[in-house]
């Protein structure tokens, strides 16, 4: 039988018995990045088909035990059905039941719930009754429409429930029933990797600690020291660092003392803790030891580097972590995010199949209960390591009170909108003589990675950091204060006050502004408003509250599975209501959030004609961010030019889905000499330019899977290049005209031109301009930062992109030669 951990049950308990928070000034602040006023915000989204209403009334919440799980259940069911009739007659309908036999079984199933009949004949235990008083108890009426709807099926699949509904609808119902519900019976989903269960038990060592305790420092020497071993972490930069590192020798491996001669790297996004990053212990060195130099292989969805083909080290996101292969060491970092909602079955599908001897978990304390059980229940052994910070991490005194002009040297003011943190970023320099570098989710990680080199660096100019979250991990902050402009988030659904475990990332950035040369390398936390600051001083002093579910996501054999019991023709949302509402988990797992994909569903839907199950299954988890409606318009016209043609071009992508002009009016922009920008317009342009990259991420995460249909990868890598480029041309624009100088753009091309490492070293074949008669060759770096080339229709050249271009088009004058001085 499967158990959940004492410590969950306890908590959850006492959970259920705290007074909802109320924060009406908080959350309206949040949205706008301003005091609250009588004037109602407008919703900064807005709904489109086939998303839920996010403002409809919220329920009272009702507490239930799990003891008294039945008898609610049982005095509720007419209720339920009498509310939910239609949707739920509908909803079976889709998954093939018919009409006229779905009143019947309704009206039976209802009546044997009254009786106590259902509850018998499941016998559910201990660990599955809690888990029904978590859910309904933290839940809506969809909650409990979900709940109803599999205590169904799992009652038509048992025999003496089976009987019953005999009496009341035809056997090939029941039948029906019974195909769906065992497709998706995953109860015993944590013993399906068979290469891993017949293995001998792993081992598991949790690192767990605060940020800055320095909870991957073993974890990575022993991965440096591994015979084979795999890193797989929640960012592609930190699988590239991982990567890089790793080939030059610059890990020591556990076991070996460093050389005199080896000194400490500080500029590394890993948390090594503060006695590394002070020199004190020697864990990543600077210039790196040929004796410790390892080859390593990079997998990450959108971009692959293979030093050797039987590399004995890989470094990858979490996503692409291969468990079909045996290694001695896996290192899998920020295993918190095993409860992420969206992304937490890639985290749970490593934990459950890596097949490695010792699997080193890096993380929050949270995590612990969760990966006890799991562990527990496989028969695998756990090993835990706390860590500690060396330095404080304190609240202060007072807040800002809500003035700007007090923002200090090494501050990183936290946001949680776009709109809210450039709005913040402008009266910050505004009020004081800082400029602010900026951090935020849609920035590709490469550019936030600039803007963090750019705070660290005390000689840049740049003394302040404006960012969202995303500062929490995976960048190098040098962070003396950490000063919250807000404490709650729209999180797809409804403005929430942060969880304790958020603010605790987030603080914990706070710390290492010892580095700057600072007296103190103890952090400080405080925010810009004062009825926040006790919010962020009780989230510190709190502890963890434990991880209660790992999520899991949609994979090829269960869709297939779905989709072979399902009518012909099932579209993609009914795939997912199928797990939704039918699917059977171990209490400690949950199926990932599929409304965050309805979206997805949708666009999959308009395109059933052309797509296989697989190709379906990997739309679904395409990086796409579904909720901007560019970003999904040019999805759509990859799809579209996929089902014309089979090949996609992605300039006649990009140029379908009218990016690829936004795409050259930034450059044409960029190129200007004009004495004054609008910054509105440069904000806008911006924000073009992030859907541009994002189309192109999902093009080559595309290319990689299916490379026949999607063939441009090498051009979409120098689309990228020279998007990041313009990209960070428009944010130092910003600065530059902030500081008033007299040709800002100009200028603000100098600064990225002069301090951008492109990294470029690969020859690419291209066509040469100045050349007549010549055969095309190969460009050198200076001539891909050099030439630019756009047409007067609006279409995007260049000689790094469109290497097919013949002369004739240059000698008819059709394109014009643009120069980034």
């Amino acid at each position: 039988m499967l158990r959940i951990p004492q410590l969950i049950r306890s908590q959850c308990r006492h959970n259920l018995s705290r007074p909802v928070l109320s924060a009406p000034k908080i959350i309206t602040r949040a949205r706008t990045g301003k005091a609250p006023s009588k004037h109602k915000p407008k919703p900064n989204f807005q709904h489109k088909g086939g998303f839920r209403r996010h403002d409809e009334p919220r329920e009272p919440r009702i507490r239930v035990s799990a003891s008294g799980v039945e008898a609610y259940l049982s005095e509720n069911a007419y209720d339920w059905l009498d509310r939910t009739l239609d949707q739920t007659i509908d909803r079976l309908a889709r998954m093939g039941l018919p009409d006229d036999d779905i009143r019947p079984l309704l009206k039976t199933f209802v009546i044997e719930m009254e009786r106590g009949t259902v509850f018998k004949h499941l016998a559910y235990s201990e660990a599955y009754l809690e888990r029904f008083a978590h859910d309904l108890s933290r839940g809506t009426r969809k909650t409990l429409d979900r709940e109803y709807t599999k205590i169904l099926f799992e009652w038509a699949n048992h025999p003496e429930g089976s009987k019953v509904l005999e009496s009341a609808v035809p056997y090939d119902v029941i039948s029906r029933m019974q195909a769906i519900y065992r497709a998706v019976d995953l109860s015993t989903m944590p013993w399906m990797h068979a290469t891993t269960r017949v293995a001998a038990p792993r081992k598991f060592i949790m690192h767990v600690g605060p940020t800055n305790s320095g909870k991957t420092h073993n974890a990575l020497r022993a991965l440096a020291a591994a015979k084979r071993g795999i890193y797989a972490g929640p960012l592609r930069l930190l699988a590239y660092e991982i990567w890089d590192r790793l080939n030059k020798g610059q890990i020591v491996p556990l076991g070996v003392e460093p050389e005199p001669e080896d000194k400490p790297d500080v500029h590394t996004n890993f948390d090594l803790g503060e006695a590394a990053t002070t020199g004190q212990t020697v864990v990543v060195t600077r210039t790196g030891n040929a004796k410790y130099a390892r080859a390593c292989n990079m997998l990450t969805g959108e971009e692959r580097k293979i030093v050797k083909e039987h590399a004995p080290l890989v470094s990858c996101t979490v996503e692409m972590a291969p468990s079909t292969e045996a290694w001695d060491v896996a290192v899998i970092d920020e295993i918190q995010l095993i409860a992420d909602p969206q992304r937490g079955g890639a985290w749970t599908n490593a934990v459950l199949g890596l097949n490695a001897k010792e699997i080193h978990l890096c993380g929050e304390e949270s995590a612990i209960p969760l990966i006890e059980s799991i562990t527990r229940d496989l028969g695998d052994t756990l090993e835990i390591n706390r860590y500690q910070r060396l330095t404080p991490l304190v609240v202060a005194e007072k807040s800002l009170e809500g003035d700007l002009s007090r923002i200090e040297k090494g501050d990183c003011a936290v946001a949680f909108s776009r709109n809210g943190i450039f709005g913040l970023k402008g009266r910050i320099e505004e009020s004081t003589k800082f400029r602010c570098a900026l951090a935020y989710g849609r920035l590709p990680p490469e550019i936030r990675s600039e803007q963090a080199a750019l705070f660290n660096d005390p000689q840049s100019g740049y003394d302040v950091l404006v960012g969202s979250d995303a500062i929490g991990m995976g960048l190098n902050l040098k962070i003396k204060r950490v000063v919250f402009e807000a404490v709650s988030k729209f999180d797809g659904g409804r403005m929430r006050v942060l969880s304790p475990s958020a603010i605790k990332q987030i603080a914990g950035r706070a710390g290492r502004y010892g580095l700057h040369g600072a007296d103190s390398a103890g952090g400080v936390v405080t925010t810009l408003h004062p009825e926040d600051l006790d919010i962020v001083r009780k989230a510190l002093t709190a502890s963890y509250e434990p991880i209660r579910y790992a999520y899991i996501h949609l994979t090829e054999e269960y869709f297939r599975k779905v989709i072979q019991v399902l009518p012909w023709g099932a579209t993609q949302g009914t795939v997912g209501e199928v797990f939704q509402y039918v699917a059977k988990l171990p209490p400690q797992f949950a199926f990932q959030s599929l409304e965050s994909l309805e979206m997805a569903f949708q666009f999959i839907d308009s395109f059933l004609d052309c797509l296989t199950v697989e190709a379906r299954l990997a739309a679904s988890n395409a990086p796409c961010p579904w909720r901007d409606p560019s970003a999904v318009a040019g999805a759509v016209s990859l799809m579209e030019i996929y089902r014309d043609k089979l090949r996609v071009s992605i300039e006649a992508a990009l140029h379908r889905a009218g990016l690829l002009q936004k795409l050259n009016e930034g450059l044409l922009l960029m190129e200007s000499d004009r004495p004054t920008y609008d910054q509105k317009t440069i904000v806008s342009m911006l924000s073009h330019l992030e859907t541009v990259h994002k189309i192109i991420v999902l093009y080559l995460w595309y290319s990689y899977r299916y490379a026949v249909a999607f063939p441009e990868q090498q051009k979409a890598f120098q689309l990228r290049l020279i998007t990041e480029f313009a990209m960070e041309w428009c944010l130092e624009l910003l600065h530059q005209l902030r500081m008033k100088t007299p040709h800002p753009g100009p200028a603000a091309r100098q600064q990225v031109m002069t301090r951008r490492p492109l990294n470029l070293d690969e020859p690419i074949n291209a066509v040469d301009s100045e050349a007549t008669s010549t055969p095309p060759h190969f460009i050198t770096l200076t001539e891909r930062k050099k030439l630019v080339f756009a047409n007067p229709d609006g279409e995007f050249f260049s000689f790094y992109i469109r290497s097919g271009t013949n002369r004739s088009s240059y000698e008819t004058g059709k394109y014009s030669r643009i120069v980034v001085r």
